[in-house]
C-alpha cells in the first residue's frame, strides 16, 4: 500500500508541478499576445495619422494651388483693365464687345451690335506714354484733345464713382476752360442750375447722373453739346471694377453716340 501510495502522491506531484508551468507559459502568452496587440493598435492608429496628415497635406497643396491660380487670374484681369486704355481702337472695341456678349449671352448677334461701340468712335491715345493717373489728367486733356478744345462744346468725363469724380474735378480744375462736377450727392435741379448759368466745358459725372440730366425736360445739356467723352477705365475701385463693369457706362456712351455722330470717345 505504501509503494502504491508513494507512486499516488509522486504522481500528483508531478501533475500539480505541470499544471504550473503551464499557467506560467500561458499567463506569457497571453502577455505577448496583449503586448502584440497593443502594439498592433498603436501601429494602425500610427498609420491612419500619417495618412490623415498626408491627405491633409495634399489637400492643402491642392488648395494653395487654386488660390495661386485664383490670384494669378486676379493680377491678370486687374492688368488687363488698366491696360486697356493704352490699346488700339480695334482691340478695345473688340474687348468692350466681348464683354458685352458675355454679359448678354442670351441676345441675338444683331441685338447685341446695338449696344456695341464702334472702333470709328474710340480714339487712339497711344501716344500718351504718361501713366494715366490723377496728376496726369490735365496733360491729356490738353494733347490728346487739342481741336476738341478749340470748340465750344463740351467734354464729359465718366467717373466709376461720385469720390472719383470728385478726384477728378480736383485734379483738372484749374484748366482755363473751367470744369463741373456732377454727382447725385448734388440736388438734380441744383445741376441743372448750374449747368445754365456756367461757361465751364469740362462736366466731370457718374453715368447715372449725367444719363438723368440728359433725359430731364428742357435739359441745358443734350447729347449734341458733347464733343468728346473721356472714360476713365484704367481706374479700378476697392471691388477691383472699372467704369466697363457697369452697364449704365455702356449704356450712357452707346446714347450719346448715337444721338451725336461727331462725338469720340477717349479711355483714359
Amino acid at each position: 500500500m505504501s509503494d502504491h501510495g508513494d507512486d499516488l502522491e509522486d504522481g500528483l506531484d508531478y501533475i500539480y508541478s505541470s499544471s504550473g508551468d503551464d499557467l506560467e507559459g500561458l499567463t506569457h502568452i497571453q502577455e505577448t499576445t496583449s503586448s502584440e496587440l497593443h502594439d498592433q493598435v498603436d501601429h494602425d492608429k500610427n498609420f491612419k495619422d500619417q495618412e490623415a496628415h498626408n491627405a491633409g497635406k495634399k489637400r492643402k497643396h491642392k488648395s494653395d494651388k487654386l488660390s495661386q491660380k485664383k490670384k494669378q487670374k486676379m493680377e491678370f484681369d486687374m492688368e488687363q483693365k488698366r491696360n486697356l486704355a493704352k490699346e488700339l481702337p480695334d482691340v478695345i472695341a473688340e474687348k468692350l464687345a466681348a464683354k458685352i456678349r458675355q454679359r448678354y449671352p442670351d441676345l441675338s448677334p444683331l441685338e447685341l451690335s446695338e449696344l456695341y461701340i464702334g472702333k470709328s468712335a474710340i480714339r487712339d491715345t497711344q501716344s500718351f506714354v504718361l501713366e494715366r493717373n490723377l496728376d496726369n489728367y490735365k496733360t491729356f486733356i490738353q494733347t490728346q484733345l487739342r481741336r476738341v478744345l478749340q470748340d465750344k462744346r463740351f467734354v464729359l468725363v465718366l467717373a466709376i464713382s461720385a469720390i472719383r469724380a470728385c478726384d477728378i474735378y480736383r485734379a483738372v480744375r484749374s484748366l482755363p476752360i473751367g470744369s463741373l462736377k456732377l454727382i447725385n450727392k448734388n440736388k438734380l435741379n441744383d445741376d441743372l442750375k448750374t449747368l445754365t448759368r456756367s461757361k465751364a466745358r469740362i462736366l466731370i459725372g457718374t453715368s447715372g447722373r449725367i444719363s438723368r440730366i440728359l433725359e430731364t425736360e428742357n435739359t441745358p445739356l443734350t447729347s449734341q453739346m458733347i464733343d468728346a467723352i473721356i472714360c476713365d477705365s484704367s481706374f479700378l475701385d476697392s471691388k477691383l471694377q472699372n467704369i466697363w463693369d457697369y452697364d449704365e457706362s455702356f449704356a450712357l456712351v452707346r446714347k450719346v453716340l448715337s444721338m451725336n455722330e461727331k462725338c469720340k470717345v477717349y479711355l483714359y
